[in-house]
């Protein structure tokens, strides 16, 4: 077999099918060069701006099924069609990784079997159909990545085969940060796997005053003394406020001394300086100013510091669920990667805060769209079959009606 064979050669296709954002790349095939990227938000969003609300709508409807892969499909062609332009007859190969339940929707395979006890998929392999057939608008085959097991789907097999594990001799974690947090752990040559339900608080949803990540959106929060220093996407006026938004004002007032320990928004008399004027009670408890402009108030409610406790708290007791599997404690942790594109804007002073890493974790990294890396590399062939082994070998915890996991939760929920 010539080099030039194994190699290959042409432009390929690799597609990261998030809940939130689709991305594609574009790769040159004998170099591995990434020639573009480009994203766009997720139009299933019309059904449920996360997986389980997109489930149910698949579930309760053969109509709606068929509009959400139909909607994926064309959203999917068209980013390609973008990015390629005339290179579109070039692309030889084609790869797409997404979390279970935007796989089965990619298909239009009925999620069913994932809306109920003991919530399995329809499927679990890996598949490899007509990009043609599907309306891709591509004369080749498109890989799709094996799932591991309940929600824990080709997106965490993609990571994994990008973050290199579970080949590493010390245990590393790596944390997907979401609406459906993603936990893989490689410990002793094993890799266990889970997904935690975090809500959307992460991505700015549940919140009052939440929005994605976009222009107008309060994205970091700092309080000097009696001033409150808002960092807003774009410099515009504050329309409302993101995930990691959330987070650094959830950090800027426990360090100011409004938020106590346990997330409770402090009455103004409780409050020494002048913040106790921004502090407003009422029957749903108090909230708190951020932004006072002539048109809007922005403000953090009780309701919006709860759902990111119960976020994070979900989080760390999925953490503890592998940690304990793989018979280790947190201090046996070398390296801590937060992957996702979310969890890249997020800083680590600010996950410290709020107790989503644990104070014995010291090498923590953000590596960014790790499962779009994988549906990279598996490009090539001998790295598809590296991400079936990995979904093969795969061990999955189960959260579901675990006791431990209700106590993790518990012990885990203050700040």
């Amino acid at each position: 077999e010539t080099l030039e064979k194994k190699k290959g050669s042409g432009v390929g296709a690799a597609f990261d099918i998030g809940t939130t954002t689709l991305v594609c790349a574009l790769v040159d095939l004998e170099t591995r060069a990434v020639l573009g990227a480009e994203s766009l938000p997720n139009p299933q969003a019309q059904w449920g701006r996360d997986v389980i609300a997109r489930m149910e709508a698949a579930v309760g409807s053969k109509e709606a099924l068929a509009a959400m892969t139909a909607a994926i499909r064309g959203a999917l062609s068209g980013l390609l069609a973008s990015l390629a332009g005339d290179r579109l007859g070039k692309v030889t190969a084609a790869t797409a990784a997404g979390n279970s339940v935007m796989e089965h929707l990619f298909l239009g395979v009925s999620p069913e079997p994932l809306s109920k006890v003991p919530y399995k998929p329809a499927f679990k392999e890996a598949l490899t159909i007509d990009a043609g057939e599907i309306g891709l608008g591509l004369s080749c085959k498109l890989y799709l990545f094996p799932l591991i097991g309940g929600f824990v789907g080709g997106d965490a097999v993609a990571a994994a085969l990008s973050l290199g594990m579970p080949g590493s001799a010390k245990p590393v974690l790596a944390i997907d940060i979401g609406t459906n947090s993603e936990i893989l752990l490689s410990s002793g040559g094993s890799l266990y796997a889970t997904s935690a339900a975090a809500g959307p608080a992460f991505e700015g949803g549940e919140v009052q005053a939440g929005m994605t990540a976009a222009s107008g959106a309060i994205q970091g929060v700092k309080i000097d003394g009696d001033t409150i220093i808002l960092d807003v996407i774009g410099n515009l006026t504050p329309k409302g406020i993101c995930g990691s938004g959330l987070i650094e004002a959830a950090t800027a007032l426990l360090k100011a001394g409004v938020i106590d320990r346990t997330g409770r928004i402090k009455d103004s008399d409780e409050v020494a300086n002048n913040l106790s004027s921004r502090i407003k009670t009422s029957s749903e408890g108090n909230s708190f100013t951020l932004y006072r402009g002539p048109k809007k108030e922005i403000a953090l409610t009780q309701d919006d510091i709860r759902a990111l406790q119960t976020a994070k708290s979900a989080t760390r007791a999925g953490v503890a669920m592998l940690l304990m599997k793989a018979g280790i404690g947190p201090e046996d942790i070398e390296t801590v990667y937060i992957a996702g594109a979310f969890g890249s804007h997020l800083k680590e002073e600010g996950l410290r805060a709020i107790g989503l890493l644990d104070e014995a974790w010291t090498d923590i990294r953000t590596v960014g769209d790790a499962a779009l890396e994988g549906a990279i590399l598996a490009l090539d062939d001998s790295k598809k079959k590296e991400a079936q082994t990995i979904a093969r070998q795969a061990r999955y915890v189960s959260l579901s009606g675990s006791a431990h996991f209700e106590r993790e939760f518990i012990k885990n929920i203050n700040f």
